[in-house]
């Protein structure tokens, strides 16, 4: 493979490391932290980001040549941020992050709606945690219903960067991973459960497709 990186876009910073896939060596490294999201008396909550905040700091790490003559990328970024985009790929509301208390009640009203514990168990093999995007959309859909409305299409952090990365293509993915953290993904079937997308927004989106381990997103306009 080469010269490869990987980006780990964390809540409070983008670190990108580039290696040596043949001998494992660490060639250089680029550090940036986010932009603040919260400036005082703005009354914006700490738990919803501008995605545009990771392309900042991304762009800055990235800076002075990091990722040049690098062939392969590999993305990842906080887990569970639900980035929703309405039907032009505009981002609808700031991205819903983090373990987000807001969605607590969200996700108990989401098992009493399917009839309990077991029956999210046996659906997704997991019951709805408020850090959950299913929990966010539930939450999303009762308080914001207009934003709500103008979902269409939903995406999570590191789906959201690769597609940018990519230069927002037709194509939107995710992996596997990812998939079956969202609460409307089941392991067991490999495949989406819309119907559980529609019982938490209200109703359907498009959801990323789910590639392999060895599937490539995508290719940059750099060849990367």
């Amino acid at each position: 493979m080469g010269i490869v990186a990987g980006l780990d876009s964390s809540p409070d910073f983008t670190r990108i490391v580039v290696c040596d896939s043949d001998t494992g060596a660490v060639l250089r490294q680029g550090y940036a932290p986010h932009p603040s999201q919260a400036p005082e008396g703005s009354g914006a909550r700490p738990s919803d980001v501008d995605p545009q905040a990771w392309l900042l700091s991304l762009g800055e790490a990235a800076g002075g040549g990091l990722l040049e003559g690098v062939q392969a990328i590999g993305v990842s970024a906080q887990a569970g941020a639900v980035v929703p985009l309405d039907a032009q790929g505009a981002t609808v509301r700031p991205a819903m992050t983090g373990g987000d208390k807001r969605a607590q009640v969200a996700a108990a009203d989401l098992i009493d709606a399917l009839g309990g514990r077991e029956a999210w168990a046996q659906a997704v093999g997991c019951v709805p945690q408020a850090g959950q995007p299913v929990a966010k959309l539930r939450w999303l859909a009762r308080t914001e219903p207009e934003n709500a409305a103008r979902t269409a299409v939903l995406l999570q952090a590191h789906d959201w960067l690769v597609w940018q990365l990519l230069g927002r293509p037709v194509r939107r993915t995710t992996d596997r991973g990812g998939a079956s953290g969202t609460g409307y993904w089941s392991a067991a079937t490999g495949g989406y459960r819309p119907d559980l997308v529609e019982l938490a927004l209200g109703h359907q989106a498009v959801l990323p497709e789910v590639i392999g381990p060895a599937d490539a997103a995508g290719t940059t306009r750099r060849g990367c």
